[in-house]
């Protein structure tokens, strides 16, 4: 099931569906707190279903957008995005990779699964209970500088990009500064030339826009609106920022000379060629060391084009293009899987046959299904259920139990240490078993899946903190600082809802 939710969250996230909603809300919400509030909250809820991770890497790029748009430093957005993140897992089983363990162990004592939704009150009210806190986070973090440490933290602000406008592009008859205002790019010219003389975009025109990388997926779904090179088909579209190095064989040649597509099946829709400035067809610009080039194609023809000619991938995550049909796929997939699951079909079986379904339907390429799992993460869980077993079965677990005092706080806050200062997973397992001996072990679990989830103390407690502590510049004591807020407010709600303080 969770190698499942993998593939179907990274198909989601590479739709681009989510980096529109992002940008739409952007332009409706225009007050800084309450697109704070809004975004936290969907973050908070979409983390039931998808990756943590996957969420905090499709939203840094709107938070880079944020930052600027407010003059503040990034610093201010990436913890309380990291936090969101990882505050909404624990409402649904598949949400958390701790939940799953909980739950694998409780079938293995009862013979029966919890329901999809068994945390779902209790991990709503702390949903909700923080997001107020994560606003008061947001005002407490310092105002730090970024850092650039790896070629994998530079960014490429805007690339040049060629789009064509079709009959029923929305864009026809507007203005290129209302066009600009709107989408937060800029139109460097709007070709044949005479055409845009008039001060409007008409049919037929050929627009040459700077666009920031993460507004890519919002221009290429404007209706009727094609990349100069969409008429071309390619396979795939995988989504690559590259590089041109100082012994790149393609420098002083143009990209028409280079004839990618017919080569290698590549197409190269932008290009950022520095304090350059592009006015004609970006075919016609000569490349140049420091170059950087937006690929479009199958993963092999890529890599292909990109080893051949010497070029460097500047990153892995930020650049994609708006794919609806991926998008829309996606999420009546996980929409069906968990709506089959509650009807009382296997859970693991429901998300599989959505797999299945995604790529049947294309969404989904079944080569790209390998990279899409972490194995990492699948194998470090299966090994750690070993020893949940091992504790149930020889009396470990017992033992543990006798000596600790019949208290869901105690296990509350053993528990949360443990997932902060060693490992969630490993909490979860060594902790539920010790759980399943307490009088009610159900609330006994629900205190673990609780506790074991509230990994924000340290940077190093979930992969969600670390993915944010070079960009944002953080140091260790704005986690211990601001995750113990979090923290406080996930044990006093875990206290009221398993009755074990009054209100």
């Amino acid at each position: 099931m969770l190698g499942s939710i993998m593939i179907i969250s990274k198909a989601l996230e590479e739709s681009g569906f989510l980096d529109r909603l992002a940008e739409e809300l952007d332009k409706v919400l225009r007050n800084e707190y309450l697109l704070l509030i809004v975004v936290l909250l969907i973050i908070s809820l979409s983390s039931g279903f998808m990756s943590d991770v996957a969420l905090v890497s499709i939203f840094i790029p709107f938070m880079y957008a944020v930052s600027r748009n407010h003059n503040k430093r990034l610093s201010k957005y990436l913890l309380p995005l990291s936090y969101a993140a990882i505050v909404g897992g624990r409402y649904t089983i598949f949400g958390t990779s701790t939940n799953l363990v909980i739950d694998q162990l409780w079938f293995e004592r009862f013979g029966k699964y919890l329901s999809v939704f068994q945390f779902l009150n209790i991990g709503l009210a702390i949903v909700f209970a923080s997001i107020p806190a994560l606003l008061l986070i947001y005002l407490l973090l310092p105002n730090r500088e970024s850092v650039v440490t790896s070629v994998d933290d530079l960014k490429i602000g805007e690339y040049v990009v060629e789009a064509q406008v079709g009959e029923d592009c929305e864009l026809v008859g507007k203005t290129r500064r209302e066009v600009e205002r709107e989408y937060g790019i800029r139109i460097r010219s709007i070709l044949p030339r005479r055409l845009s003389r008039t001060g409007r975009i008409h049919v037929g025109t050929t627009l040459i826009m700077e666009v920031p990388v993460d507004k890519l997926p919002v221009i290429s779904s404007i209706k009727g609106l094609k990349l100069a090179s969409e008429s071309e088909q390619v396979e795939g579209k995988e989504v690559v920022e590259a590089l041109i190095t100082s012994s790149s064989p393609i420098i002083n040649y143009t990209i028409s000379d280079l004839d990618v597509l017919s080569k290698y099946g590549v197409r190269i829709v932008g290009i950022s060629a520095g304090n350059r400035r592009i006015y004609g067809r970006i075919s016609h610009v000569t490349l140049r060391p420091g170059d950087a080039l937006l690929l479009m194609g199958s993963e092999e023809s890529i890599a292909k084009f990109m080893g051949d000619y010497g070029l460097v991938p500047l990153r892995t995550r930020g650049a994609r293009l708006f794919d609806a049909k991926k998008g829309a796929a996606s999420i009546i997939v996980l929409m069906g899987a968990t709506i089959a699951s509650l009807l009382g079909v296997n859970i693991a079986l429901a998300f599989l046959t959505g797999v299945i379904a995604l790529m049947l339907s294309g969404a989904v390429n079944y080569r790209r299904i390998y990279q899409y799992i972490d194995w990492p993460v699948l194998i470090f869980i299966a090994s750690f259920l070993s020893l949940g077993y091992a504790m149930s079965s020889s009396g470990l677990s017992m033992a543990i139990a006798n000596v600790l005092p019949k208290s869901l706080i105690v296990l509350f806050v053993i528990t949360a240490l443990m997932a902060n200062f060693v490992n969630n997973v490993s909490a979860a397992t060594i902790m539920t078993p010790v759980a399943l001996t307490y009088p009610n072990p159900l609330l006994a679990v629900t205190v673990v899946a609780m506790a074991s989830t509230t990994t924000f103390l340290t940077p190093f407690s979930h992969p969600a903190n670390l993915l944010v502590y070079n960009p944002g510049n953080y140091r260790p004591r704005d986690y211990l600082a601001m995750g113990a807020i979090l923290l406080i407010i996930a044990l006093l709600i875990t206290a009221i809802f398993t009755h074990t303080i009054q209100i």
